[in-house]
């Protein structure tokens, strides 16, 4: 088998979430996927692995979302690299805050089917 042609990255703290949705890419469309279950460990991930997607929750341990998404988006290093937001608050504000911050988008995760999440990175990385 060919190497995946993107790697995409997703920071989230939910163990079962992540096993998912990492197995979901995965197999959907053969992309690398790499995983961190917490703000700090995801922050440092993509700086090394410098993926060419990003699925970032907000609620998570040691460092939240807003301020990985913050820190990602100024840094010359990773600020063009697209950052999806993956979370349940819906509310206005937040969304207003991430794409203030520099989100590309942002998916709630309980209206989220997997076949969401797989359009959405094939869009952001153009694959059929």
């Amino acid at each position: 088998m060919a190497p995946s042609k993107y790697t995409i990255a997703i920071i989230e703290d939910e163990k079962m979430l992540l096993k998912y949705m990492a197995s979901s890419l995965s197999s959907a469309s053969d992309f690398r996927v790499v995983t961190a279950m917490d703000g700090e460990e995801g922050e440092q991930l993509v700086i090394k692995e410098k993926p060419d997607l990003v699925f970032l929750d907000l609620i998570m341990p040691k460092k939240n979302g807003f301020e990985v998404l913050e820190s990602l988006t100024k840094s010359p290093e990773t600020k063009k690299i697209p950052i999806v937001i993956l979370s349940n608050l819906g509310q206005e504000k937040d969304i207003a805050q991430a794409k203030q911050l520099g989100a590309r988008d942002y998916l709630i995760k309980v209206n989220l089917e997997i076949n969401d999440l797989v359009r959405t990175a094939r869009s952001y990385l153009d694959t059929p």
